[in-house]
């Protein structure tokens, strides 16, 4: 072992010291081993990775000026404590679920300051999962937009004693381990157009006005994989399933008198069927973030493995007014 200037080579790979020659010879390793998909990956990973730096260098000014936003927040902290966060709203499950859950806690006293305080909340991710349930969340919330907001949690984070600001987690993400939503009703509803539009958008998927119907969402991998690609989800994919298998539990619903909608955003297949009420929303054109979560508002219920939009449904949190 080597005893001189630092650690041994192999640990300080380990620390990530690792030298920059050392490092783009891994990455020409990679690139022949893996061919032209690797390389297209790392390509766009690193226009990705410039494109973050670029932001950030553009927002320096902004962050240089949130210094003075910030110790002013500090000394009016004791009559009022201004708090702000982030809502995941890069997956529906989360976004629906933790958000609703934040609204009962704050209802029922759970993680709620004592003090006079005031919550702001922006998008953190980008794109958004479903541009509907964003609108629908700024009618409850303060939302403010993000390149406001970032900069100050941001900014927030290195100065001392900022942790009070931040509104943090709910008890358990998105479990409602206090049975919350037996308690408190849904902080959601559509507008009276809004409702309007919703059973146009049955009509035009030939489900007949008063006729019941059942979501089927099946996961697969598509939709992470387009729209977040630069990560690797695969330790979620024996999350998935096969919509084939659904088929004979789908058309026997339709026998008995019931819409089956297909449910999703992005789908790896489509749904084989030929029965008249087994409609497969999520290929067939007419799918939209506001048609997602009506039908989830509106179905009888709801047949998943798991999937975010599920999480969405059981929770339920848009009031119906049927």
């Amino acid at each position: 072992m080597e005893t001189t200037n630092g650690p041994p080579k192999a640990d300080k790979d380990r620390l990530g010291f690792m030298s920059l020659g050392t490092y783009i010879e891994r990455q020409l390793l990679q690139i022949q081993q893996g061919g032209r998909t690797v390389l297209f990956r790392k390509t766009k990973r690193a226009a990705q990775l410039v494109l973050h730096l670029t932001l950030h260098l553009l927002q320096l000014p902004l962050y240089i000026l949130v210094v003075p936003v910030l110790l002013v927040l500090r000394i009016i902290r004791p009559w009022l404590l201004v708090r702000w966060g982030g809502l995941i709203s890069s997956r529906i499950g989360h976004f629906a679920a933790n958000t609703e859950l934040y609204l009962c806690e704050r209802d029922a006293g759970i993680n709620t300051p004592k003090q006079r305080h005031v919550d702001f909340f922006y998008m953190r991710y980008r794109p958004i999962c479903n541009l509907q349930l964003a609108t629908m969340w700024k009618r409850v919330l303060r939302v403010w937009p993000a390149m406001i907001l970032s900069p100050i949690c941001r900014v927030n984070r290195l100065i001392p004693g900022g942790v009070v600001h931040e509104i943090g987690n709910n008890s358990k993400s998105d479990r409602d381990v206090h049975n919350l939503m037996d308690r408190f009703l849904p902080h959601l509803e559509f507008t009276p157009e809004e409702e309007i539009l919703g059973e146009i958008g049955l009509r035009r998927m030939g489900v007949p006005q008063g006729a019941s119907f059942v979501c089927l969402i099946v996961r697969d991998s598509a939709y992470l994989d387009i729209h977040q690609p630069t990560c690797d989800w695969s330790y979620h994919n024996y999350r998935d399933s096969d919509i084939q298998n659904y088929v004979p539990a789908a058309e026997e619903l339709a026998e008995r008198g019931y819409f089956v909608i297909r449910m999703a955003s992005n789908v790896g297949a489509s749904m084989k069927t030929s029965h008249p009420r087994v409609i497969d929303y999520a290929v067939n054109g007419v799918r939209g973030d506001f048609m997602d979560i009506y039908l989830g508002a509106k179905c009888a219920f709801c047949i998943s493995v798991g999937a975010g939009f599920v999480r969405y449904r059981t929770f339920s949190i848009v009031q119906l007014y049927m």
